[in-house]
């Protein structure tokens, strides 16, 4: 079987359990960022695969000035689908004899530095799914920032796909909506403190309880 038509399967199984964005890229130049948990064992895979699935507009609409329960809950079903296609995946890649690690969806490790396996952002924009947002997040021309990612790695050598080379243009609806100032001109700009601590106290337990906030990706979707 080619590789080619391997991809294409591997592509089919993901939306066939909900993912929206699929690609393709090398590591080789990202690993010495992964987690100690992951370095070691990932040396030969130089591949890896990013899986995008949507946030849904519609409950995005439903947060007015911080994240509601049904926000929550919605966040906590994608992570979920995530993990099901990352498992998927592996799961096929090794029943075709290789090696693939299934790198779950906003896993952290650690929150003060934040520290995750790897950046699926990272990943996603080299595979050619998205660009880097003002808001430090991977934004698509399919659904803007509203996607949530997952990674799989593997030695499998596929065809990579390329950087989309766009990027905000004049769109500044995450600056505006952003409740802690936290998003500036450009990426660079971002706040990482300053967002921090607005999830922080978003995190205490007479609030969401969790960390996540949202208020950003809700004006970042492509115009029908």
């Amino acid at each position: 079987m080619d590789n080619d038509k391997i991809k294409n399967e591997l592509r089919v199984l993901a939306e066939a359990r909900g993912g929206r964005l699929f690609g393709v890229c090398r590591i080789h130049n990202l690993r010495d960022t992964f987690h100690f948990e992951i370095k070691v064992a990932s040396e030969k895979l130089n591949t890896a695969i990013s899986i995008g699935v949507p946030v849904s507009c519609a409950v995005l609409n439903t947060i007015i000035d911080r994240p509601n329960m049904l926000y929550k809950a919605h966040y906590q079903q994608i992570n979920h689908i995530l993990n099901d296609i990352a498992f998927a995946l592996a799961s096929h890649i090794i029943d075709l004899g290789f090696d693939a690690i299934p790198i779950p969806a906003s896993k952290m490790l650690k929150w003060k530095p934040m520290r995750a396996h790897l950046s699926h952002r990272e990943i996603a924009y080299k595979a050619g799914l998205g660009w880097w947002g003002r808001n430090n997040l991977l934004v698509s021309k399919e659904y803007g920032s509203q996607v949530r990612l997952a990674t799989v790695l593997t030695d499998l050598e596929l065809e990579t796909d390329m950087p989309s080379g766009l990027d905000c243009g004049d769109c500044y609806a995450c600056v505006e909506a952003c409740p802690a100032d936290a998003i500036g001109e450009n990426r660079g700009d971002f706040n990482l403190d300053a967002c921090f601590k607005k999830v922080s106290e978003f995190a205490r337990p007479e609030n969401i309880g969790s960390y996540i906030c949202g208020l950003c990706l809700k004006p970042c979707r492509p115009k029908k």
